[in-house]
């Protein structure tokens, strides 16, 4: 029997922290948090793969509860997501 291999994506940022703002107005933790929670459909799709979300709605974690978080689920691999902003194209 294959083995399950886990996957926790933490979406960067989260409640009071918003992150970069985009030229619309859109926050990076909103982004992050949709990029996640679509990664996360992916992934469970794929026969003996899982992903766990750092968080699953507008809240902070701070980092080491993040990392604490990762180790209690025995992660394989933990990928941080960011959406970083720039003045000028």
């Amino acid at each position: 029997m294959a083995r399950l291999v886990t996957i926790v994506l933490d979406p960067g940022h989260g409640g009071e922290d918003p992150g970069a703002i985009g030229a619309s107005g859109s926050f990076e933790k909103n982004v992050t948090l949709s990029i996640a929670k679509k990664l996360k459909e992916q992934i469970d799709a794929q026969p003996n793969m899982r992903a766990v979300l750092t968080r699953d709605d507008d809240y902070f974690v701070p980092l080491g509860a993040r990392v604490a978080k990762a180790r209690k689920v025995r992660a394989d691999l933990f990928v941080s997501i960011h959406a970083d902003a720039f003045v000028k194209p």
